[in-house]
C-alpha cells in the first residue's frame, strides 16, 4: 500500500500558494497550511511529519531559513522548497546552499512543477528508507 504523501505549506499570504495547493492536490498530495515558523516546527516534529515543505521566504516570526534548519533536524526529515513571488538569484543561491531542496517562482508550467515535486518526494522517501514510488500525476 502506498503511503499518503503530505506537504506542508508555510505562508502568511494567499499567493502564490493557491497555485501550489491546487497543483499538489492534482498529484494526490495531501496538503496542510500553517502561518508561522513555530507552527511549521510543530508539524515537522509531530507524529505525521510531512514529506515536503513549501515555504514563503517571509514569515511573521522568521524566514525560510528557520524552516530549512527545523526540517533538517526533525526525526523524519522533509525536503524544503522555497516559493518566491519574484525571481531573486541571490535568494535562490542562498536557499539551495543552506539546504533547501529547490527554489521556485510560480506560476510555472505543470510539467515543470510536477518534475520538482516528484524529485523532492522521491528523495524524501529514499531518505526515510521507503522503497515506494513517488506520486504520479493524474491523467
Amino acid at each position: 500500500m502506498q503511503p499518503t504523501i503530505t506537504a506542508l505549506l508555510v505562508h502568511d499570504r494567499p499567493e502564490p500558494m493557491g497555485f501550489i495547493r491546487r497543483a499538489l492536490e492534482a498529484q494526490d498530495i495531501k496538503t496542510h497550511s500553517v502561518r508561522t515558523c513555530r507552527e511549521a516546527h510543530e508539524s515537522l516534529w509531530g507524529h505525521q511529519s510531512p514529506h515536503l515543505v513549501l515555504v514563503d521566504p517571509r514569515l511573521p516570526d522568521g524566514s525560510w531559513d528557520d524552516i530549512v534548519v527545523s526540517a533538517a533536524a526533525a526525526p523524519s526529515r522533509a525536503n524544503v522548497i522555497v516559493v518566491s513571488d519574484v525571481v531573486d538569484m541571490a535568494l535562490y543561491l542562498e536557499s539551495v546552499q543552506r539546504g533547501a531542496f529547490d527554489f521556485i517562482v510560480p506560476p510555472m508550467s505543470m510539467p515543470d512543477f510536477t518534475y520538482v515535486v516528484r524529485s523532492a518526494v522521491a528523495n524524501a522517501l529514499q531518505r526515510r528508507g521507503s522503497s515506494v514510488q513517488s506520486p504520479q500525476p493524474r491523467s
